[in-house]
């Protein structure tokens, strides 16, 4: 019982002192123009459709440490265009190396997110299409989120988003759509609240 009690009370005062730094924490918000690549997943195959135009946008929330790293989390969205499109939502914890003198700004990022997206025979070829009607037909699955990118200081509002690689790859291997897309950018941080 005083161990519950103890952690409690140890619980209630780190998330009190959190909430006093986050008024020295970082939002930003990002728009990016994207090749997207929507793959399906089934029969222990994949196919993928041929990249398609896309767009990203997002925003990451960075916490108050003061460490050339830095640790946040970041939420997006992704619309790909036409028939060879999809979409994808996503959340992953961002984690990013700020050089003292140098406006290069790598990052990367771990989490998880949704992928949905419409597959016809016409687009598809190989073992993966097995199964499948001859009606277009649409997957949404879960997977995992990984993601790689630089970004480059302008000036104290904003950044050019030079590029970023990534992909969401699907839990299972049966009925399951992914997807992968190289985009470039803005992102613009919001002022800090004192």
């Amino acid at each position: 019982m005083t161990i519950r009690r103890d952690l409690t009370s140890f619980l209630t005062l780190t998330f009190a002192f959190l909430l006093t730094l986050t008024a020295r924490a970082q939002v930003s918000a990002y728009g990016s123009v994207a090749l997207t690549n929507y793959t399906l997943f089934n029969n222990n195959s994949s196919a993928a459709k041929s990249d398609t135009g896309g767009i990203i946008g997002g925003a990451f929330y960075n916490f108050p440490i003061h460490s050339r790293l830095t640790a946040g989390i970041d939420a997006r969205a992704s619309y790909g265009f036409g028939d060879r499109g999809g979409a994808f939502a996503a959340a992953a914890l961002r984690i990013g190396f700020v050089p003292e003198r140098v406006a290069l700004r790598p990052y990367f990022q771990l989490g998880g997110g949704l992928v949905s997206s419409t597959f016809t025979f016409q687009q598809l070829t190989g073992p993966a299409i097995q199964g499948l009607t001859m009606q277009s037909t649409r997957f949404t699955s879960g997977g995992v989120e990984f993601a790689a990118g630089l970004d480059v200081r302008l000036n104290h509002s904003f950044d050019l988003r030079a590029f970023e690689l990534g992909a969401i790859a699907p839990a299972n291997s049966t009925g399951a759509a992914g997807s992968a897309w190289l985009d470039a950018g803005v992102v613009y941080h919001f002022p800090r609240r004192s």
